[in-house]
C-alpha cells in the first residue's frame, strides 16, 4: 500500500539552498519573509508527491490567486471566476461539484445518502459564511444558485473573498474525505479577517483526512489554535555548502 501522507521533507531550492523537516500529519503552515522560498517549496513538494503518487495522485495544489490564469480568453469573466466555474460546473480531472452531484444517478440507496447528505452539508457550510451578506446558495436540479435575499446572482457577482472561500472549501470538499496531500499558497488573498481565523478548522473538518502545507503571511491563519503548526522557513532551511 502507498504511503500517502508525507512523514520526513528534504528538498533543494533553487540548487543552493537545502529544505528539511519532519511535517505534522494533519497541518502545516509554512512562514517566511518575501523571498524566502514558501512558493517554491510547494512546487517542489508537488513534484515531490507527483513522483510518489502519480500525476493523477491524491493531491491538489491551490495556487494563491494572484497566480491564477484566465482559462478562456473569449469570456470577461477573471481567472478567480473561472476557475470557480470550472469546479463548479465543467472540471472532469479533478471533478467539480456538479459532475460529483451527477454520480447519483448511479449511486446504491446508501452511496446515494451518503452523497446528498455532504452536498447539503457542504451548502449549509458556505452559507453559514455569506449569511452575513444575506447570500446562500442552493442546488436546484442542474443548476447551481446563488440567491440574495429572492434576487439571483451569477458567479461573477460575488466578491473576490466569497469566490475565493468557495473555491477552496469546494476544493477540499472534491477530495470525498479521502486520505490526501493539500498544498495551497497564501489562501489569506481577499479573505475577510474573520474568515481567516476559521479557515483551517473549516478545511480540516471537510476533510480530516488530509494532510495540509499552507503557506502564508497573515498571522490570522493560525492564529485560532494551530500555532503549534507553524513551520518556519528560517529554521528549516540551510545554504547547500560547495
Amino acid at each position: 500500500m502507498t504511503q500517502i501522507k508525507l512523514s520526513n521533507i528534504e528538498l533543494s531550492l533553487w540548487n543552493k539552498y537545502r529544505v528539511s523537516f519532519h511535517p505534522h500529519p494533519d497541518v502545516n503552515i509554512i512562514v517566511g519573509i518575501n523571498g524566502s522560498g514558501k512558493t517554491t517549496l510547494l512546487v517542489e513538494l508537488e513534484s515531490l508527491v507527483s513522483k510518489n503518487l502519480g500525476k493523477d495522485g491524491p493531491y491538489i495544489f491551490i495556487p494563491s490567486i494572484d497566480n491564477l490564469t484566465v482559462k478562456d480568453g473569449r469570456k470577461k469573466s477573471n481567472a478567480l471566476t473561472q476557475t470557480l466555474e470550472s469546479y463548479i460546473y465543467y472540471n472532469k480531472e479533478g471533478g467539480s461539484l456538479m459532475y460529483y452531484r451527477m454520480s447519483l444517478i448511479d449511486a446504491s440507496p446508501d452511496q446515494a445518502d451518503y452523497i446528498r447528505k455532504r452536498i447539503i452539508d457542504f451548502c449549509d457550510l458556505v452559507n453559514s459564511l455569506f449569511h452575513d451578506t444575506d447570500k446562500h446558495i442552493e442546488i436546484t436540479g442542474d443548476k447551481f444558485i446563488i440567491n440574495a435575499n429572492g434576487t439571483l446572482l451569477s458567479i461573477d457577482d460575488l466578491s473576490s473573498g466569497e469566490k475565493q472561500i468557495l473555491l477552496l472549501l469546494l476544493r477540499i470538499f472534491l477530495l470525498q474525505d479521502k486520505e490526501s496531500i493539500v498544498l495551497i499558497d497564501e489562501p489569506e488573498n481577499s479573505l475577510d479577517i474573520s474568515w481567516q481565523y476559521k479557515l483551517v478548522d473549516l478545511l480540516v473538518n471537510l476533510n480530516p483526512n488530509a494532510q495540509f502545507f499552507i503557506t502564508t503571511h497573515s498571522p490570522s491563519i493560525f492564529g485560532d489554535g494551530w500555532g503549534d503548526r507553524i513551520i518556519y522557513m528560517e529554521d528549516v532551511t540551510k545554504l547547500i555548502e560547495k
